[in-house]
């Protein structure tokens, strides 16, 4: 509960400066940006829309207990991703120290991507669209996220930037950027979700 309140007033902040931050962030030399966060899961999002239900079905009709052992990893590894998003915001708005532990906050998405990245591809074998264009699109652009992240330093550069500068919509900018990349990822796992539980959801 304390880790939704803090996220809600972050949402709030968010809103009230919205009209201040695309001059803030015209001003800041981002070395991770938008696309780099949020491009994967607009590209796997897009592949899986153009499936359909039927298609997505089979998945969980399979006797193929590794296949649901990888869906239940992407979904377990959505959720901890997330929740390592919003722990970071938290310790960024309220943890004077966090630029000393960027560089292991980066390392540790990229573990937990890498891990997404790697259910995503047996996935998308088992639906015999491995080698489609958008699908090779989708996890090129997943690559360079998870190499940007486990390089550590541009991270570390952004935060050190970020808090540096002590101009808080800039903070709130990349705090929102990350959240944004979670939640895409959060899409993305629950469309690979039996379509009889999405549409109870």
């Amino acid at each position: 509960m304390k880790g939704l309140a803090i996220l809600v007033r972050f949402m709030l902040l968010t809103s009230l400066i919205g009209f201040i931050a695309p001059q803030a962030s015209a001003q800041f030399n981002t070395s991770l940006t938008d696309s780099i966060y949020h491009q994967p899961w607009i590209l796997h999002n897009q592949v899986l829309d153009q499936l359909p239900e039927s298609q997505i079905q089979t998945l969980h009709d399979t006797t193929n207990g590794e296949m649901l052992r990888t869906l239940l990893y992407l979904e377990t590894d959505a959720k901890y991703y997330e929740n390592q998003v919003l722990e970071a915001i938290n310790q960024l708005f309220g943890f004077p120290g966090f630029s000393e532990i960027a560089r292991e906050t980066s390392q540790n998405w990229s573990e937990t991507l890498l891990r997404v990245d790697r259910n995503l591809k047996i996935t998308y074998k088992q639906l015999g669209i491995q080698n489609d264009s958008s699908v090779l699109e989708a996890n090129a652009s997943t690559q360079i996220l998870i190499e940007a992240l486990a390089k550590q330093q541009p991270f570390e550069k952004d935060v050190l930037n970020s808090l540096g500068r002590g101009v808080r919509a800039l903070t709130v900018s990349m705090a929102n950027r990350w959240w944004l990349g979670s939640e895409g990822l959060t899409t993305v796992v629950k469309k690979l979700k039996a379509p009889e539980i999405q549409r109870t959801e």
